[in-house]
């Protein structure tokens, strides 16, 4: 373009009032997060692994013969699922003979409770008579034995059907416990049960994991136990590059002289982890903290863009307007980097749509995750 032309375009430009920024054209849809102060601390790695915190080998709560096997290895299955059916012919047997002597006992009761309340009509007549020529002490005694025989009948027969009752409870509990159950929702890792099998009481049938309460456990330096207490966070990394974050629960009372270690057990939700990853035994790296936790003022580092020679610049939005800022950085804190100068707290950086931001270009911001 000759020298003249660039005049003529220049000129066009300020009698119109197109600014640098108008130039730009239309202004461009991003993203924004805040500059702000967090704390951190530095963090030394440490292997973990994943333990079982609930795990337990299913067991018949009676004896039988093993009829069904409901289940697999690698089976997921819900607490009060069905694993195990054994044989009930031998139970429904006795429900029936115990039904049978309860009503036979209920029988007796009704006998019982009739003669003890003949007997006490003839001691009332009996009694009636003492005033009378017709009253004799010895039928009078008698009766009264009588009815303390009556009494006693019934009471036998009342004890009977509280008898009858506890053995029809005792084959309703074998009949119940036929089908053993899942006692938690988990994985099935071993079958032990085989159709046709005899089972004594408490032999297992199979071992299963509760998948959804792993914990990790880590031997941690005897040193970096002061900085662990219940509920510290840390953050957990896979060998995939998966983050996540888990909590110390509890560090145990052993220590290791060899290697100068305790072991922490951590709690940690692996909702958000490939299912693949998710293993009794599967190693992860977990960035213990190794000093006491201090402010710095961070960026996303999502907002951070390559400038020339290998320096950093970040876009900050002032009245709908992106800025181009040189920063300099500190250390990672996690998603966010320290920044050690160029920004201030409050600052609303551009974390989506700044690489293809130009200096002075209007935006149009919008929150991240808002």
């Amino acid at each position: 373009m000759h020298s003249g032309c660039r005049i003529f375009l220049a000129m066009a430009i300020v009698l119109l009032g197109i600014g640098p920024a108008a130039a730009q054209g239309r202004a461009a849809s991003v993203l924004v997060e805040e500059v702000d102060i967090r704390a951190t601390s530095d963090t030394s790695p440490i292997i973990g692994q994943l333990v079982p915190s609930t795990q337990t080998d299913v067991a018949s709560r009676r004896p039988g013969v093993t009829v069904e096997v409901l289940f697999k290895v690698g089976d997921r299955v819900a607490g009060g699922d069905p694993l195990v059916r054994l044989a009930t012919d031998l139970q429904e047997i006795e429900r029936s003979s115990g039904e049978a002597a309860l009503e036979v006992a209920e029988a007796g009761v009704s006998a019982a409770e009739a003669r003890l309340a003949l007997a006490l009509q003839g001691l009332a007549r009996q009694e009636r008579l003492k005033r009378s020529s017709a009253f004799s002490q010895g039928a009078f005694e008698d009766l009264q034995r009588s009815v303390e025989q009556a009494q006693s009948e019934l009471a036998q027969a009342n004890a009977e059907i509280r008898s009858a009752r506890a053995r029809l409870a005792r084959v309703s509990f074998d009949l119940e416990q036929s089908i053993i159950r899942a006692p938690f929702n988990g994985v099935v890792i071993e079958r032990m049960a085989q159709p046709g099998q005899y089972l004594n009481i408490g032999e297992a049938v199979a071992k299963l994991l509760d998948i959804d309460a792993l914990e990790i456990e880590a031997d941690v330096p005897t040193e970096l136990i002061a900085g662990l207490t219940p509920r510290t966070e840390v953050t957990i990394l896979f060998a995939s590059g998966e983050r996540g974050t888990a909590t110390v629960r509890v560090a145990l009372p052993v220590e290791t002289i060899s290697t100068r270690t305790r072991p922490v057990r951590f709690r940690t939700d692996l909702s958000g982890i490939d299912p693949q990853l998710i293993a009794v035994g599967k190693s992860l790296t977990l960035q213990i903290p190794v000093s006491a936790p201090r402010e710095l003022l961070t960026v996303p580092k999502d907002a951070l863009v390559q400038g020339p020679g290998g320096s950093w610049i970040v876009y900050v939005v002032v009245d709908g307007v992106a800025k181009m800022s040189p920063i300099k950085l500190g250390q990672a804190a996690g998603a966010r980097m320290e920044v050690v100068s160029g920004l201030s707290p409050g600052d609303m950086v551009v974390v989506r749509g700044n690489e293809r931001l130009r200096p002075d270009q209007p935006v149009n911001a919008t929150p991240a995750g808002g």
